[in-house]
């Protein structure tokens, strides 16, 4: 009788845990695009196949074959790369709500997304229908770029502290503007400008001991005041899109806080467009929701390692193969009431 109170007292306290476990799935932004993403993907599951085609159709362009088969230089051009880790990141959100049949936000007790990342989390997030989504990273991709047709790009630092990364931007006085654009962890940042510019900066966190300080392959100097006329064509695009509260909790990339009000959520859209990411300050509010567990939606495992890296209680995955979904599944089947 005692070994069946055990067993019994056992058997509550993991019902226990799986009820109060918060999950957070997150959607990576442009950057870590590589050809052959979600190829096998797309061989095993029909509803991979029925989200890219509409993508594809929406944006009538050819996903799959981009992601697929690229070359480079046509899946690293910004529309095809915004819609290409879309389709990516709402495809794997479709595999878990086909298998638990229920929508990602009531399964995600928060849906974040970095930089463009935001987009996918919005829609699987019941804020953005899958057209609109689709419709509003094509334009924006489209104000970037022709934003940034005065020349300039992103490069990025690791192993140096914010306020050693400041005084490194004091080498691009005279040589043009640059500013840092992405807060990714305390040791890890994305600077954005112009061309002179960052690679006078580059150079100089090179000499201060940077683990890491190179030019990265993107042709746009997003989220800097550079981009503040992308801002306000996208800002008069956003006021014709119907936008819905978030069915949970969605994190701003600026604020780092829980917005729900539409209004709010087209404000975000836009600012960001000329305002950096604050990532680790996302990652940092975590314990505060009581997030132990998240899974990257989309190629690559950036926000993953990024995650890992913060020691903020919370373990994360990525999911960009076919193994790490299924082992994915497995996970959430042990963890989801039902």
């Amino acid at each position: 009788m005692r070994g069946l109170f055990v067993d019994i007292f056992i058997i509550c306290a993991i019902i226990a845990d799986m009820i109060t476990e918060k999950i957070a799935f997150v959607f990576p932004g442009q950057g870590s695009q590589y050809i052959g993403m979600a190829r096998d993907l797309y061989d095993n599951f029909d509803v991979v196949r029925h989200t890219f085609e509409q993508v594809s159709d929406i944006s009538h362009k050819n996903i799959a074959d981009a992601c697929f088969n690229g070359p480079a230089d046509v899946l690293n051009k910004p529309e095809l790369t915004s819609l290409g880790t879309f389709a990516h990141s709402v495809s794997v959100a479709r595999i878990v709500e086909s298998a638990f049949n229920m929508p990602l936000y009531e399964i995600g007790y928060a849906i974040v997304g970095h930089s463009m990342g935001q987009y996918s989390a919005l829609q699987c997030a019941g804020s953005l229908s899958m057209k609109d989504a689709v419709h509003l990273l094509s334009a924006r991709s489209n104000y970037m770029s022709m934003a940034g047709k005065g020349g300039g790009g992103m490069a990025c630092i690791v192993g140096l502290d914010k306020e050693t990364v400041e005084k490194c931007l004091l080498a691009a006085t005279n040589k043009g503007y640059a500013a840092i654009s992405n807060l990714n962890s305390r040791t890890q940042f994305t600077i954005s400008g112009q061309n002179e510019a960052l690679d006078a900066v580059v150079a100089r966190a090179k000499t201060m001991g940077a683990k890491l300080a190179k030019r990265l392959n993107v042709a746009v100097p997003a989220h800097c005041a550079l981009m503040e006329n992308a801002e306000k064509s996208l800002r008069n695009f956003l006021n014709t899109i119907d936008v819905q509260a978030p069915k949970t909790n969605w994190f701003s990339n600026q604020t780092a806080m829980v917005m729900s009000n539409p209004q709010d959520v087209k404000d975000a859209l836009a600012n960001q467009m000329s305002h950096g990411v604050n990532w680790v300050q996302i990652m940092e509010n975590f314990p505060e929701y009581n997030i132990t567990r998240a899974y990257e939606f989309g190629p690559g495992r950036t926000l993953t390692g990024l995650i890992n890296r913060a020691n903020v209680g919370c373990q994360a995955k990525n999911t960009d193969n076919l193994g790490n979904v299924r082992a994915m599944l497995g996970e959430l089947e042990r963890c989801i009431v039902r």
